[in-house]
């Protein structure tokens, strides 16, 4: 396990291991001399083994080539402020990017900076594994079995397996209904703001599957309108869902009413946020707040410690004096110890 509570941290990882290769090598001869316990310099034997076999280096080469393409990806899907639309346009900018690496140009690069590495490192050259007939009832028919001719045969078609199974388990993520469903609601008003006239088939879509929240042709004239109000009150480069968002909240309930079916399609898209990284946060800082050496910590302590771990932003901009002078007034004893701030 590389991290206990981050998937963004793999490829560091991974590159880690890579830039100290020879380093952890040179370790584990010294960790088996310095131990006395057999199952610990049995397990020593065991790792210092899997790093002088190639298939270990190619894994975490071939991981980290991979991993550090959508670590990016991931960190940037996490930030609270993303839209829908956002995130799947950086998705597919990612998808191009991994799309780019299945080239054989790209496998070809790979596999010569593998064997520049075997140059300097303690590790076996690439071999062919005994051939081993499939059993009968995995036979897909009666056609020959099929082997690699040689080593880089084999590590390409691993290369583009690997590939393709990141490459699917994101768009299987990003093409999921609930999501796509978000996505029209974003595209409603980022799209006419912005004067793309494709926004009429988000509308027909929300307007369809959100029936009896949402009004059509009443949506399609209040967005015609809240276009123009939109255009005269923010920057063009700016328009995004939170910025339109902080211009129907500032507005007056006299004339918040006027835009009635936006502050509905709105609130949809309030209640369902398009990442769920800072609720998941929560639960990676339970760990670190609620420790083996605090089990004993009350329930109402641990929901407000939580609070202001979770929302740092705003435990930082606290007054500290203030808080301290609230703590010390509620009791006399405290403010004649303490004094004040």
């Amino acid at each position: 396990m590389l991290c206990p509570t981050r998937w963004t941290v793999r490829a560091t990882s991974l590159n880690s291991v890579l830039e100290n290769y020879s380093v952890l090598q040179s370790l584990w001869e010294i960790s088996y001399e310095c131990s006395k316990d057999s199952e610990t310099r049995s397990r020593i034997i065991g790792v210092k083994a899997q790093m002088q076999n190639f298939d270990f280096l190619f894994g975490v080469s071939l991981g980290y080539e991979i991993l550090r393409h959508t670590d990016n990806l991931s960190r940037t899907l996490q930030r609270k402020d993303l839209s829908a639309a956002e995130g799947q346009c950086l998705t597919e900018l990612a998808l191009s990017t991994l799309g780019e690496m299945r080239k054989e140009e790209s496998f070809s690069k790979f596999w010569a900076s593998l064997n520049e590495k075997l140059d300097d490192l303690d590790v076996d050259e690439p071999t062919l594994p005994r051939r081993r007939k499939m059993p009968k009832r995995f036979e897909p028919g009666n056609a020959p079995p099929e082997f690699p001719t040689s080593a880089k045969d084999l590590y390409r078609q691993q290369y583009f397996e690997a590939l393709d199974l990141v490459v699917n388990c994101v768009k299987d993520r990003f093409n999921q209904p609930g999501y796509q469903v978000y996505r029209h609601l974003e595209d409603v008003l980022l799209k006419c703001v912005h004067g793309d006239n494709s926004y009429r088939e988000d509308i027909y879509f929300v307007s369809k599957f959100y029936n009896g929240d949402l009004e059509k042709s009443s949506l399609s004239t209040q967005l015609e309108t809240f276009t123009t109000l939109a255009r005269n009150n923010l920057n063009h480069s700016t328009l995004s869902v939170s910025s339109l968002v902080q211009l129907v909240s500032e507005m007056s309930p006299a004339s918040r009413s006027m835009f009635s079916e936006i502050v509905t399609l709105m609130k949809l898209i309030l209640v369902m946020p398009a990442t769920n990284a800072t609720s998941e946060r929560t639960f990676s800082a339970l760990r670190r707040v609620k420790t083996y050496l605090c089990s004993t910590m009350p329930q109402e302590r641990l929901n407000h410690l939580m609070i202001l771990h979770t929302h740092q932003e705003a435990t930082d901009a606290l007054d500290i004096s203030a808080v301290g002078n609230d703590f010390v007034s509620t009791r006399d004893g405290r403010r004649f110890i303490l004094g004040r701030f």
